[in-house]
Parts: C-alpha cells; structure tokens; sequence
C-alpha cells in the first residue's frame, strides 16, 4: 500500500495498484511493476549489455576513486560512478561483440579542470613503483601543496587494483609505492589525478601508461 506525503499534491512512496513510487535525491517518481520477459533479447540489447558489464566489472571495486574523481561533475540524476560509466563506455571499450576488450589508455578515473601535476615519471624496480610529478603552484588555479595525489595502478592478470596507502601531496613530487609480491612479474597500468584537500576541485585524469611489475 503506498504513502501519500505531503497531501494530495505530493508523492507517495510504496506500491499501490501496478505502480511503485519512490523518490531519489528529492525528485518523486512513479515506475511501473516489472514484467517477466517474454522474448529474447535482441543482438543489439546483448551488444549493450556486454559493453556495460566489460566497464562495470573493471570500476566496481574502484566506487571509491570514482566519488572523488567524479564527484564535482554537475548531474542531479546520475551518480559519480554512473557518470563514470556514462563518460567510459563509448570512449574505452573496443573490440567486436561478444570478444569486448578496454582500451585503459582512454579510461578515465577523474574528471575536472583542476590542475594536474605537470610533467610526470613513472617507473617499477625492485617492488618498487616510482612515480614523480610537478610541484609548481598555479596562482590561477589556485593549487596549494597539501592537494592530494590520487595514483591508481592496475594489473589485468591478476585483476587487482592497487593504490597509496596514504594519498601524498602535491609537494611531495614523488612517491614508492610497495607492490604487492603476487602482482609482480607482470604489467600495470597506472593513472593519476589531484584534488584539493577538501575534495572540491579535481583535475582530469593521466594515463601514465604500461609499466612491467619488477
């Protein structure tokens, strides 16, 4: 049974008849009771569906990354990992149906007009990866040298994703991150992006590219 809220004039939450009302980030809606297919999905709704879960799967397990990252980009409907999604879909995802594949040189993590870090190094050796950037305040911008330094890596062999453990600073210029024994041996793909300490501004993201795990 449904739940008129604020009079007749309001929205109601529940179900009542064959519809469900609801309400998401202040806006009330109505949506109909769900109904059990009754066809097969067409090739064009399998092709959709398989280029959706190819970028789910890969930002899942970074949801947290991706509030930050996203978290800034203007939409009153869409969460910050639904616009990531939304922005990665159609730019990363290759390949031909069902054999989908990413392109993790066009994934972006962030987005913002922020500024970023500059000229950047990255290197691995001795279960180390290296990384560097620029240290150089903008006026313009506003950048200041606690902003924080958000570096991701992945390693598609393994399937896991690896960070900081405490984000560093834009003055810090560089950092060695441990890797993990198990992801060695192999190649990562690494990213990174700054926002300012309180999370309100955010920059793009950098591809820093493919590194061997040594």
């Amino acid at each position: 049974m449904g739940t008129i809220r604020q009079g007749a004039n309001g929205g109601f939450r529940g179900k009542t008849g064959s519809v469900i009302g609801s309400s998401w980030k202040g806006i009330d809606y109505i949506r109909g009771l769900s109904k059990k297919r009754t066809k097969a999905a067409s090739e064009e709704q399998l092709i959709v569906q398989a280029r959706f879960y190819a970028m789910t799967k890969f930002l899942m397990p970074i949801t947290p990354i991706l509030r930050l990252g996203f978290g800034q980009v203007k939409s009153d409907r869409m969460t910050p990992t639904n616009v990531a999604l939304r922005q990665n879909i159609d730019k990363a995802v290759i390949g031909t149906y069902p054999n989908f594949e990413l392109d993790f040189s066009k994934i972006e993590i962030s987005s913002g007009s922020f500024i970023g870090g500059g000229a950047t190094g990255i290197s691995a050796s001795l279960g180390l990866l290296s990384i560097n950037w620029d240290v150089t305040l903008n006026t313009l911008y506003q950048s200041k040298a606690d902003d924080q330094v958000i570096i991701l890596m992945y390693q598609p062999t393994a399937n896991e994703f690896m960070t900081a453990p405490t984000p560093p600073m834009r003055a810090d210029g560089a950092i060695d991150i441990t890797i993990p024994d198990h992801l060695l041996g192999a190649k990562g793909h690494v990213w990174i992006f700054f926002a300012d300490r309180k999370g309100t501004k955010v920059s793009g993201s950098t591809y820093l590219g493919e590194v061997d795990l040594l």
